[in-house]
């Protein structure tokens, strides 16, 4: 029975998080071409609806990048993520040919609700999973500490607004294999050993450039022998090596399915041909100096340096770097490697990708939450404390994105902070961020956006006519002439009650979860 003090606990939760949900994304009748968004999408619903991995359906000849060979064209985007989000399209594809007066025509139908909320989903379970293994661990967790560090991280735009990226399932498919590595490593389950390998597989298939996850094995290896003193090996388990083969057998297929050929690299996707060579063309000592400027810029640079919006990850770095004495670890050498290739892709491409912060970093947040909490039992200082106040900082810097001129990324080609001419850059963010905290008008992007602006324009719109509410409006002096406004309005009194109740539920039972049944733990030897 849930008494008051935990319902006001499950409301200020359920409140926290619809504000990061936000709608404007999913006032569409789809995922539209030709983005980066549209190849993940185009994996799910090609997967999902035709049942096959024939694009035909899916890429139009305006498609300015595909992958060809021998009459297969597929998208450049890698597979996994659309994989792993089709259960989600094939749900809503399904309400909306049997359900649906408007065969899902119309803006936020099912199919493109369902899968907008599948990595929602993904990053509740993310959390979960990674308290879990914490626990396993014998590490003192807080769970409402832990889930503000991880959406601090910045992957949780990737899951409330541009959902249909790879980031959450990058971060879901690593912490599920930490999970499992634990339960092989320390308890011998077998059943762990067996899922090993097709986890790889998908976390290989989400993002084929992550070739890091393979050594992770390694890692939590060298962390349960140290630490309890067990030495499970995967190569002597039965199950393992089964299931390897399985797993190589499938992953075979798909790729052959989707690109007519067996693919490890994954430049061949993507066409490049970027090689250390060519990095490393020029003069050492310029790009030494070079390399230095970059990296400082990644940690603290006003365009979304890491210790600004990415705390966790940034927290894990820098205590890797102050333990290097004990770079002789196994683990400790291994997990620099991890935060190395990540950096490496930047500090080449020297920009953001793009979007929010620096996001080819999000996949290191499982292990840079394992690597916070593992020092921070040996350590009492204020520093872990100032991380997590940073991530609230943080937090507050994903809902303030795009909602003024500071914080939106250029729609043309300026100069970034690394010196390149780019699109989609903002060279003064983080300073934008503190400006956008005393704009009225970034607080009213912030409202009507979230769930909790939709819920309450929603009731309002069931309750009055939209001329009367605009006229009320105009009278608080808001800008009700706005055309966005308008527009949402508009395409919020087309929405209906169930499709909400749809958001609304799983987000609640999270909550409601978190709050009643996920316990605090403490430190066990």
């Amino acid at each position: 029975m849930v008494d008051k003090k935990q319902f006001l606990k499950i409301l200020m939760l359920f409140i926290v998080i619809s504000l990061f949900f936000r709608i404007d994304f999913r006032f569409k009748t789809s995922v539209e071409c030709c983005s980066d968004d549209y190849d993940y999408y185009a994996h799910a619903e090609t997967i999902a609806l035709d049942q096959d991995f024939d694009y035909s359906n899916q890429l139009p000849d305006l498609h300015p990048f595909t992958y060809e060979n021998e009459g297969k064209r597929s998208p450049v985007g890698f597979p996994g993520a659309g994989i792993m989000a089709s259960p989600f399209l094939f749900i809503g594809n399904y309400l909306d040919v049997n359900f649906n007066l408007n065969t899902g025509s119309e803006v936020l139908n099912y199919k493109l609700l369902l899968y907008s909320m599948s990595p929602i989903f993904y990053f509740f379970l993310s959390f979960i999973i990674q308290f879990k293994s914490l626990v396993r661990l014998g590490f003192g967790v807080n769970k409402y500490k832990l889930l503000t560090l991880i959406s601090g991280s910045g992957i949780s735009y990737f899951a409330f607004e541009r959902f249909s990226m790879t980031h959450v399932y990058e971060m879901f498919i690593i912490s599920l294999l930490i999970w499992a590595l634990i339960g092989f490593y320390k308890y011998n389950n077998s059943l762990s050993g067996f899922l090993i390998p097709p986890i790889l597989m998908f976390s290989f298939l989400i993002r084929m450039s992550n070739f890091y996850v393979f050594i992770i094995p390694l890692i939590i290896r060298s962390i349960i022998k140290e630490k309890f003193h067990k030495s499970n090996n995967l190569l002597n388990n039965y199950y393992f090596i089964l299931s390897s083969v399985a797993t190589f057998m499938s992953y075979n297929f798909i790729s052959n399915e989707i690109y007519g050929k067996l693919i490890i690299n994954p430049q061949e996707v993507y066409g490049t041909d970027v090689t250390v060579g060519s990095v490393l063309s020029g003069s050492i000592g310029n790009l030494i100096t070079q390399s230095l400027s970059d990296f400082f810029l990644i940690l603290f640079g006003n365009e979304f340096g890491i210790f600004w919006v990415s705390p966790i990850i940034f927290s894990g770095f820098i205590l890797l770097l102050f333990d290097f004495k004990n770079i002789n670890k196994i683990s400790t050498f291994l997990l620099l490697i991890c935060f190395a290739q990540n950096f490496a892709i930047i500090l080449i491409w020297r920009s953001t990708a793009a979007s929010y912060g620096f996001r080819y970093l999000y996949s290191l947040v499982p292990l840079a939450v394992l690597i916070f909490y593992q020092y921070k039992r040996s350590s009492n200082s204020k520093y872990f404390d100032l991380v997590f106040y940073m991530s609230i900082f943080s937090n507050l810097s994903i809902l303030f994105f795009e909602t003024t001129e500071q914080t939106q990324l250029s729609m043309i080609e300026i100069e970034n902070s690394f010196g390149i001419i780019r699109n989609y850059s903002e060279p003064e963010y983080v300073t934008g961020i503190f400006k956008s905290f005393f704009e009225l008008n970034s607080l009213l992007i912030i409202f009507t956006t979230s769930l909790i602006g939709v819920i309450f324009f929603k009731l309002l719109l069931l309750i009055f006519d939209i001329s009367l509410i605009l006229e009320k409006l105009s009278q608080l002096g808001l800008p009700t002439k706005n055309e966005d406004f308008l527009l949402y309005l508009d395409n919020l009194s087309l929405i209906s009650i169930n499709k909400l109740v749809l958001i609304i539920l799983p987000i609640f039972l999270f909550c409601v979860y978190v709050v009643t049944i996920l316990k605090n733990t403490t430190y066990k030897s």
